[in-house]
């Protein structure tokens, strides 16, 4: 099945190659703008906000916000933060660009402006890579050439979808970083991701002691494992059975009293494989 293009994303609505004509540039009320109802974006800084509204009420707003008619609204494609600080700046009117575009292409471009954003908290931000993915059946090196992230930036991002509701939450707070949070992930279990958590909260650990964890944890899972193949071989054979790790493989050691005593573990292992 063919791949369904991005074309030239959201580069097609904002550069400045884009020409804009007397036409398509209007000043229009801000009741007569609205936000999509599937803007992947869903929080916004107040903080940020506020600035934002102080530098519009100064300046006014520099940048068109970029919308599309939709009955006798405009809904808006990519500026809604402009939308709500030039709320909050108490103006009554706003410069827009009015562009004729499809339901799917104002999706696809408001992903994609939101992925470009600087201040887009990290679980946002991964939610909307995935959304393209899965939209467009993208693989994470095409993703990376259309919003111009490298490949293992985009890796690294959607690993933190795997956390918890609970931890996504204080990555959204902006109280835990992206590295953090992926960092937690190499813990086995829910309940030793919330202890480490709190720890680098008060900066109790940092993230070389929640490496040094997880490996502690990793290396003392797969000894159980061996130990328990080891015996279980043993049983089988009626012989003793170690096994040595290496870094790629390992060896599986059998030992055996005598010649007879080889002879039946080989039959015992042809036995098991119905070889004979």
């Amino acid at each position: 099945m063919k791949k369904k293009g991005l074309g030239r994303g959201l580069s097609s609505l904002l550069k400045e190659d884009d020409f804009i004509t007397d036409e398509n540039l209007l000043t229009v009320d801000l009741d007569k703008l609205k936000a999509r109802e599937d803007q992947p974006r869903k929080n916004f800084d107040d903080d940020s906000l506020e600035e934002l509204a102080n530098s519009i009420k100064a300046d006014g707003v520099i940048q068109p916000i970029v919308v599309r008619k939709v009955g006798d609204k405009y809904e808006i494609i990519a500026g809604e933060r402009r939308f709500r600080a030039s709320k909050l700046a108490g103006l009554e009117k706003v410069p827009v660009v009015v562009k004729n575009v499809t339901d799917r292409k104002a999706r696809e471009l408001a992903l994609v402006e939101n992925i470009q954003r600087e201040d887009l908290n990290p679980i946002e931000e991964a939610i909307s890579l995935k959304t393209l993915m899965e939209e467009y059946k993208l693989t994470q090196q095409e993703l990376s050439d259309i919003v111009g992230k490298s490949r293992s930036y985009i890796a690294n991002n959607l690993r933190l979808l795997n956390l918890s509701d609970y931890i996504k939450e204080y990555l959204i707070r902006g109280e835990l970083s992206p590295s953090q949070g992926r960092t937690l992930l190499s813990l086995e279990t829910e309940e030793e991701r919330k202890k480490y958590l709190d720890k680098l909260l008060v900066k109790e650990v940092n993230i070389r002691d929640v490496e040094k964890k997880a490996k502690q944890s990793k290396n003392k899972t797969e000894d159980i494992f061996i130990k328990d193949i080891c015996e279980r071989l043993t049983e089988v054979l009626d012989a003793k059975v170690k096994i040595h790790e290496k870094k790629k493989g390992g060896q599986i050691e059998i030992s055996y009293l005598n010649e007879a005593d080889l002879q039946r573990i080989i039959d015992s292992l042809m036995n098991i494989y119905n070889l004979e």
